[in-house]
């Protein structure tokens, strides 16, 4: 055989060589890639950590709402809006959206709250960003008296749960967990009762509520002269027993986010 037909024999086997080492090694990468795949479903979920679980949650999308109330500032009158809590790739991050404004109080209770929620849950969401919404009929949206149902939300949201239907809560939360005292009970529930709900949550103590009412008493100074004095009484009122004889709304206290989780979350 000639050196030039050696050099062609040579070239044919290297070639054919090269084609089956790249089809083993492509094979092997392909079965890597598909074990590695298969591998989560094959883990049986309540052996996964919480993170991969949420991770599998995101795909469809995490979205909660639970519902608010407040005291309007400028009329003083109690008023229902939403909150909304997205769940979305981030770093952990607690974004709130800014329309209405938000004040400072209500930026630091809803990153507080969805401390809290971590810390309960055991799951931090490292992977995750969390999107607030506020929606109320208000040019500004203040104070901390919607840290528990924030919380509510965003454990909802970690595990996977829904919020029930017809339940409202009002309360900030603390770093315990515990649910603090707000002010304006008498406006939330006279609102949360026009909207429709049928149970109304409060802090420890405030199911029982000390007003001032106005009364007004005229004094004669003689040749028809009269002239009224205005003062405030303080009057108190069991406004559970109030709001289920004259409302239809049932006022339950709760000390805690695990006793509100239980009337709220499904």
């Amino acid at each position: 055989m000639g050196v030039k037909n050696r050099v062609w024999l040579y070239c044919i086997f290297g070639f054919l060589l090269g084609v089956v080492i790249a089809s083993a090694f492509y094979s092997n990468l392909l079965l890597y890639i598909t074990l590695s795949n298969k591998c989560p479903e094959s883990v049986p979920m309540h052996t996964m950590p919480q993170t991969v679980a949420l991770a599998n949650a995101s795909q469809r999308l995490v979205t909660v709402h639970v519902p608010i109330v407040a005291v309007n500032q400028y009329e003083g009158k109690g008023v229902v809006g939403n909150l909304t809590l997205r769940l979305i790739p981030g770093n952990s991050n607690v974004l709130i959206d800014t329309n209405p404004f938000v004040d400072t109080g209500l930026q630091y209770s809803a990153n507080l709250a969805v401390t809290v929620a971590k810390l309960k849950t055991k799951n931090y969401a490292p992977n995750y960003d969390f999107i607030l919404s506020y929606e109320v009929p208000a040019q500004v949206v203040g104070g901390e008296s919607a840290g528990a149902a924030t919380t509510i939300a965003t454990i909802a949201a970690l595990e996977g749960k829904r919020i029930k239907q017809g339940v409202l809560i009002t309360g900030t939360i603390n770093q315990d967990g515990s649910i603090g005292r707000v002010g304006g009970i008498l406006e939330k529930a006279k609102a949360a009762a026009e909207s429709g709900y049928k149970l109304f949550l409060v802090p420890k103590g405030q199911s029982t509520i000390t007003y001032y009412e106005r009364v007004i008493e005229p004094h004669s100074f003689g040749f028809g002269f009269v002239l009224y004095n205005n003062r405030y009484v303080p009057k108190t009122i069991d406004l559970a027993e109030v709001a289920k004889e004259e409302w239809g709304l049932e006022i339950k206290e709760v000390g805690t986010i695990e006793e509100a989780l239980a009337y709220m979350v499904e």
